[in-house]
């Protein structure tokens, strides 16, 4: 290739008689963009280790994953611009008639169009119309570009018949100054289509964004193409890099300026520079062998295929290692949207999880094992790849505390609730700055639990908890609306409070609470509140607000106890003010304009405005007799862990949260036993001297608040969890250990010793040796087994199901009936031979599977009587638990059938058989018990 206008000249050919055609080299370009992949990824190792004080094993670990993944992503790109390049030169060296040029444009714009529209269609129902906006005008240009590159082509193959074999015309150089300002054209309006409204599209809106949308992709690579035509310098002229660096650096500052605020600052920096410096080390090195090679290019590169080939093996041991694999997700630009990627690619049994890659899925030919598998107790199989047969462990119901003479008997109930509000920036939590003077003195009159932990680092899931007494994963959701409502299901505090006798009230001030939603924090609420959700102006979706409403909130709380002073009541009261934004307020102290100042500033203008309130019940005479109860919903990251957000991962800064009880006649101490949000349903009804709520999972802290404090060995742990577009992810914390399994995408587990790095900056799992790590680990997947499976599930299994080399039950009544080659009735048991006409024929059938049984079989009992009567009952074995598909050879199944006689079935001997169906079709059939019907 040449510079000049940088055409090459076909074999035998020169432009001007002077400059022969040089060939370009076979998968150079792929060796080039694997070592620029390469130095980018040891760069970004070394980065990621040092962010955490990586151990040096960690760290070489580490380095040798980015280094061979980032090259291995290198090398792809590089093997996809050659392809993409070897298209587009082949395509400008003809010269296809008008018509033909046409109609590549219209085919190659119309796929950018394509692209536009299906995102818009995609994303309609995304509340958060930046993201989705964005998404679009990626996707758009991403099209466009490509259209243009391609369109040559395209017109090529239409044109074939009348092309001439020409010189590769090769784009001007005008193309690198025009072009950024085209694509962010582009960009702006298909954004500004789509992001016009925050709410989601549906119907003429939905049309209109993708219309704009559409045009804008389709007129994209015409309008550069139009630019490549263009007269300008050569490509080595250091006047167009200036111009074009001019161009460049105003496009981008105008963007910056025009977007920042509301979504450029949450865009993938890390791995859009990661990527931009692989992209420009790899173009410099193809270009620069494209020079070395120009006398005497070889037809193939070996060395780049070799290299390729050699980075995928080293990717595939290396991401075998959890620490390295652990930092390199987490910390590196690259890795963990290319891991994500990868173990896509290799789930050979379309499960979600694969066996390479650090998949962890133990069996990648059953879609039923896998790590995010139910893991069924006492089956004998291990279905969640975690070593071990499940066993079920879920708390026992919750009990109430006996309460000490002293504590009023027509307490009144205060639960405070804000949002965002990190423990450890109050002074109360050893915060050295004041930002919480009246908070602090609560405590100081009440019990502070040290280790007060939400359950989920968002809103829309710690809030349901503490509604509910349940975990997320506890609470059934009714998914009809954006952000779902609790389960018409699930009973609420103020439900049980309700009925206890008190009038129940709630003061929320965030739009998710808004009462048309009917969220479910309703339930149970004589007057309820979300007006003051109206001074809080959303401006990036959910993410962020701008606006204040603690004083008004605690104007209505104030009016709301007057009101009704002379009764007993509940009243919750949400306050926001702490949640992004940060804004500053002249009625409080400043501790300065840095992010973390102003989120300080907040806390002490909501502790202001909730010290009016508890003033007020001092000055109404209601303090002695009005329990109060204060938490945050979740904290906030300020970058531990290199996290500046809440609502994707549960390190302590994100969950751990104030936990403050403070009842009238029960002096203050402080607790260190665990804390978390399910506690408050059943302590509160505990102190309303209400009876127990058999539905709340949490524990009563009443034997805390009012008896000698827990030890410091107490082993009690508080269950979190998180489920997210950014993967899945559950924890347990007790007061000397905080373990978290990051169960997709990365199939990681981190802990951290709190006694010693309270802080969480050390992660132990990976030292190993750990006895406390290993066992809540083991708890972790129980509690999750146990959430996972209706009541008395572990009960049921282990009854009726053997799992293989285990003594199996002797049927009463024994057979041998096979079922073709598929399973085995082993007999029978019955309640009773003779059953009259009205009754019921109960018993148990005895099954052992001879070898795996396919997808889609079901269990059917067919039932014959005199006279020609008949009845078919389908039913999933063991009461649902055991379809078919989860059978082994070596289990013995006992499944269970009632079924009731009808008042006129005639008498006779009746025969009970067992069909495996395929759809309509019976695929096995054998007689499984006779019984008698008659008087």
């Amino acid at each position: 290739m040449t510079d000049g206008e940088g055409a090459a000249q076909p074999d035998g050919a020169s432009s001007s008689g002077a400059v022969p055609r040089t060939r370009w080299p076979i998968a150079h370009c792929a060796g080039a963009g694997a070592l620029a992949g390469m130095a980018v990824g040891a760069v970004d190792g070394v980065r990621a280790g040092m962010a955490v004080g990586a151990s040096a094993s960690a760290l070489l670990a580490t380095m040798l994953l980015t280094v061979s993944l980032d090259g291995l992503v290198g090398w792809t790109a590089g093997v996809a611009c050659e392809v993409l390049g070897r298209l587009t030169v082949w395509g400008r060296g003809a010269r296809p008639p008008a018509w033909a040029r046409a109609v590549g444009f219209v085919v190659a714009g119309a796929g950018a169009a394509w692209a536009a529209v299906a995102v818009v269609t995609g994303t309609s129902l995304r509340k958060n119309r930046f993201l989705a906006a964005g998404l679009t005008a990626l996707a758009a240009i991403g099209a466009g570009v490509l259209a243009f590159a391609l369109a040559p082509a395209v017109a090529r193959l239409a044109g074939a018949r009348r092309s001439s074999r020409q010189p590769p015309r090769a784009p001007s150089p005008a193309l690198a100054v025009v072009g950024p300002p085209l694509c962010g054209l582009a960009s702006a309006v298909i954004f500004a289509a789509v992001a016009r409204t925050r709410a989601p599209l549906h119907g003429p809106a939905l049309i209109e964004r993708s219309a704009w949308s559409a045009l804008a992709a389709f007129l994209l690579p015409l309008t550069l193409s139009r630019a490549a035509e263009l007269r300008g310098p050569r490509w080595s002229d250091p006047r167009l890099w200036l111009a074009a660096g001019g161009v460049y650096l105003l496009v981008g500052a105008l963007g910056v300026g025009m977007f920042w605020e509301n979504d450029l600052r949450f865009a993938p920096w890390a791995e859009l520079i990661a990527g931009a410096a692989i992209a420009a080390l790899g173009i410099g090195l193809c270009f620069g062998v494209m020079r070395l090679w120009a006398q005497r290019p070889p037809r193939l590169s070996v060395p780049g295929v070799v290299l390729g080939l050699g980075l995928s093996a080293v990717v595939l041991r290396a991401s075998e290692n959890e620490a390295g694999r652990k930092i390199a997700s987490a910390r590196a630009a690259l890795v963990g949207p290319a891991l994500e990627a990868g173990r896509a690619l290799l789930d050979f049994d379309g499960d979600g999880y694969a066996r390479a890659l650090g998949g962890g899925d133990c069996d990648d030919s059953d879609p039923d094992v896998h790590p995010g598998a139910v893991d069924l107790p006492g089956d004998g199989v291990d279905a969640d790849c975690d070593g071990q047969d499940a066993t079920q462990a879920l708390p026992p119901p919750a009990r109430m505390a006996t309460l000490p003479p002293n504590v009023p008997a027509d307490l009144n109930l205060l639960l405070v609730t804000i949002d965002t509000l990190r423990a450890d920036h109050l002074g109360c939590y050893g915060y050295a700055r004041a930002t919480s003077p009246a908070i602090d003195a609560l405590a100081a009159a009440g019990t502070l639990f040290e280790n007060g932990w939400a359950h989920a680092p968002s809103t829309r899931y710690s809030m349901p908890a503490i509604a509910t007494g349940r975990w997320p994963s506890a609470i059934t959701w009714d998914e009809s609306i954006w952000w779902p409502r609790i389960g018409a299901n699930m009973r609420t505090t103020a439900q049980a409070l309700h009925e206890a006798g008190y009038f129940t009230a709630g003061m929320f001030s965030f739009n998710y609470f808004e009462i048309g939603f009917h969220r479910g924090f309703e339930r149970g609420m004589d007057l309820y509140r979300s007006d003051r959700a109206a001074l809080h102006v959303a401006v990036n979706g959910p993410m962020e607000s701008r606006g204040s409403s603690s004083r008004e909130m605690t104007d209505d709380a104030i009016a709301f106890v007057d009101a009704h002073r002379d009764r007993r009541f509940f009243l919750w009261l949400h306050y926001y003010d702490p949640h992004l934004s940060y804004e500053p307020h002249p009625e409080v102290p400043s501790f300065g304009s840095a992010r973390v100042d102003l989120y300080d500033g907040e806390i002490r203008f909501t502790d202001l405005h909730f010290g009016r309130l508890l003033e007020h019940l001092r000055q109404t005479g209601l303090w002695d007799r009005t329990a109060i109860v204060l938490t945050g919903d979740h904290g906030e990251g300020f970058g531990e862990h290199g996290v500046t957000e809440h609502g994707f991962d549960l390190y302590t800064a994100q969950t751990r949260v104030p936990f403050i009880v403070r009842v009238p006649g029960v002096p203050p101490q402080r607790v260190r036993a665990p804390a978390g949000h399910v506690d408050i349903a059943p302590t509160l009804v505990n102190l309303a001297r209400g009876h127990a709520e058999p539905s709340f999972l949490g524990r009563s802290l009443v034997p805390d608040i009012v008896g000698p404090p827990a030890s410091d060995t107490d082993t009690r742990a508080v269950f979190q969890e998180v489920t997210s577009e950014r993967g899945k992810k559950r924890a347990f914390v007790t007061t000397q250990r905080h373990l978290i399994w990051n169960e997709t995408p990365s199939g990681t587990t981190e802990c951290y010793d709190r006694t010693r790095d309270p802080a969480e900056a050390r992660d132990i799992w990976d030292v190993g040796g750990d006895a406390a790590c290993a066992t809540l680990a083991r708890d972790l997947k129980r509690l999750e087994t146990g959430l996972a499976l209706p009541p008395g599930a572990a009960e049921r299994l282990v009854a009726d199901v053997t799992p293989p080399g285990g003594s199996a039950p002797v049927p009463s009544h024994p057979a041998q009936s096979s079922l073709g080659d598929l399973a085995i009735v082993r007999g029978y048991d019955l309640a009773a031979d003779r059953v009259p006409p009205g009754g019921r024929i109960d018993a148990t059938i005895y099954l052992a599977p001879q070898r795996r049984l396919e997808r889609g079989l079901r269990l059917r009992y067919q039932i014959e009587g005199a006279s020609g009567w008949r009845r078919t009952i389908d039913q999933v074995p063991v009461g649902g638990l055991m379809p078919l598909a989860r059978w082994r050879p070596g289990q013995q199944i006992r499944d269970r059938l009632s079924v009731v006689v009808p008042p006129g079935a005639p008498p006779g001997r009746y025969t009970v058989r067992v069909q495996l169906m395929a759809a309509s079709t019976v695929r096995a059939e054998a007689p499984a018990l006779q019984v008698t019907v008659g008087p």
